[in-house]
């Protein structure tokens, strides 16, 4: 499903590949590797579960961000993203 990245069943992580799955505005600003494996692990997800995703990027969208860890929380693992650089 995602390749060569490594997945992660952390509520923060669910939502930044959530976030960056392809809709409606990735950060540019992650390589297209770790974008690519966003796109392929939403692309997985059951109808439900993409519901919850979307739920969970609209919560943050509003700036609801224990909501949207919330509801994150409950999707499968996925992709980790890359360390920030300074």
């Amino acid at each position: 499903m995602t390749d060569r990245m490594q997945l992660s069943d952390h509520s923060a992580d669910k939502l930044q590949a959530a976030l960056n799955h392809g809709w409606p505005d990735p950060d540019r600003d992650f390589p297209p590797d770790y974008l690519e494996a966003c796109a392929r692990w939403f692309d997985a997800l059951s109808p439900r579960e993409r519901h919850t995703a979307v739920a969970a990027i609209a919560a943050y969208g509003r700036g609801d961000e224990t909501a949207a860890a919330e509801l994150a929380g409950v999707l499968p693992p996925a992709p980790v993203p890359p360390p920030a650089a300074d």
